[in-house]
């Protein structure tokens, strides 16, 4: 049985650094000396541990690191620079380690706050003291209580009522050396508001290894509408842990998309929690695991109130020894009638040591329902490929038909044109299409 081992930079003195660093109000302090002792408590996940039964917990262990140091420079760097400028977020903001060394905002609508962790603290901190740590908390996974307990800053959106932010706001994470590195968004629609937001992690290659936790909390009142993108594509000597999780008001709606290309390994788990009658949640997950990766999917669809309705379309392709997991669960709890859900799971098998496990299941406590599960696992067809290749396209390109053929399903659905083209080139990329990989 694999375990994790514990870490001595995480105790109660890192807290306390923080706390004094930031003269942080009282209750939050008091928050993080409860995450702390969570933290202390909770065991770290091992086999035996239903939905980590086929991670490859090795890749994520914390023994060894320090806590992330601020960035040797605060310089932005050119890889960032240039997605921006190729990106649909019209506001953006640039955490890179621990600072932020990047704002461009100019949100015209009236009331909306888009600023960074640590200003919200000083200049809102009654909406901060609401909402954070109401929907990822301490008391969820050991991952949940290291960040609850140690995060440093991160990204905070508020948008008042019946406001609609109308251009897409955006953050970009991103590290210059290893250690345990910690990210927070928190993102709050009050009553009949609109965004579109994108959260995405990228870096150029470091020396050092790098876990990075990020938790994504997510706020959707009544009437309330967002769209969400997260986008990892980390150098490879990355762990990336990503817990997102939504809780959705009545007739509120939340469409996410999220996204795994790069990084040594990646867990992202992903939850929407449905609970106001009349709520909708659509969550797609693309992924394309190369070289060895270890690419792991939970999602979670909470349907805890009636008339909900979910979607979960994640499709994925692998090649080289790389493994991709998924694990999905659909959860109706005995008053949530009328509830209409759905779960899919594709993946497409490039090469015969590649690996894929998928695992849908329902848990449905309620009798006039809606629910449906499906998963597909297979080989690219021989002759497909040669058809292509016969008409004078070479191995790589026929293969990019192939894989983005298959990958359309849900690239369609992702309504940031700009989005859509960046994640289509990194396939290319990793499928050796020429002239592609000096481009990203």
């Amino acid at each position: 049985m694999a375990t994790l081992l514990d870490n001595p930079a995480v105790d109660a003195a890192a807290v306390e650094a923080i706390v004094e660093a930031y003269a942080e109000p009282a209750w939050l302090a008091d928050e993080r000396r409860a995450a702390l002792r969570s933290y202390a408590a909770a065991p770290f996940p091992t086999e035996k541990t239903e939905e980590w039964r086929y991670t490859q917990l090795k890749r994520f262990r914390l023994d060894g690191l320090a806590l992330a140091k601020a960035p040797k420079d605060e310089s932005v760097p050119e890889r960032i620079r240039m997605r921006i400028a190729d990106s649909d977020a019209e506001g953006v903001m640039v955490h890179k380690g621990n600072r932020v060394v990047l704002r461009q905002a100019n949100i015209k609508e009236a009331g909306v706050v888009f600023t960074d962790l640590r200003t919200a603290v000083r200049e809102h901190e009654e909406l901060l003291r609401r909402h954070l740590y109401s929907v990822v908390n301490a008391t969820q996974t050991k991952y949940t209580a290291l960040n609850s307990a140690l995060w440093e800053n991160g990204t905070f959106v508020y948008v008042p009522k019946d406001v609609e932010v109308e251009l897409p706001l955006g953050a970009f994470t991103t590290a210059d050396a290893g250690g345990i590195g910690l990210g927070r968004t928190l993102i709050v629609l009050d009553v009949n508001s609109r965004l579109t937001f994108i959260d995405e992690y990228t870096s150029e290659p470091f020396e050092e290894r790098l876990f990075f936790d990020a938790a994504t909390e997510i706020v959707l009142q009544e009437g309330a509408k967002l769209r969400y993108v997260s986008l990892q594509n980390w150098s490879r000597n990355v762990a990336h842990m990503n817990k997102l999780r939504a809780h959705l008001g009545k007739d509120a709606r939340l469409e996410s998309v999220t996204v795994s290309l790069g990084a040594d390994a990646a867990r992202a788990e992903v939850e929407s929690r449905l609970e106001g009658p009349g709520s909708e949640s659509e969550m797609l997950g693309l992924y394309f695991a190369d070289e060895g990766q270890h690419f792991n999917q939970f999602t979670l669809q909470h349907h805890a109130t009636e008339r909900g309705f979910s979607d979960v379309l994640f499709k994925g392709a692998v090649r080289d020894a790389s493994q991709a997991v998924y694990s999905g669960l659909i959860v109706v709890d005995p008053h949530a009638q009328k509830t209409d859900a759905y779960q899919t799971n594709r993946n497409l098998l490039l090469d015969e040591e590649a690996e894929v496990v998928s695992i849908p299941q329902l848990e449905i406590a309620a009798n006039d329902v809606k629910c449906s599960h499906g998963s597909t696992t297979g080989p690219v067809p021989e002759d497909q490929r040669f058809y292509l290749m016969s008409r004078g396209l070479r191995p790589e390109v026929a293969e990019h038909v192939l894989v983005t053929g298959f990958l359309y399903e849900v690239m369609s659905r992702v309504t940031l044109p700009k989005v859509a083209e960046y994640v289509e080139r990194v396939v290319q990329a990793k499928l050796g299409v020429p002239g592609v990989k000096e481009k990203l």
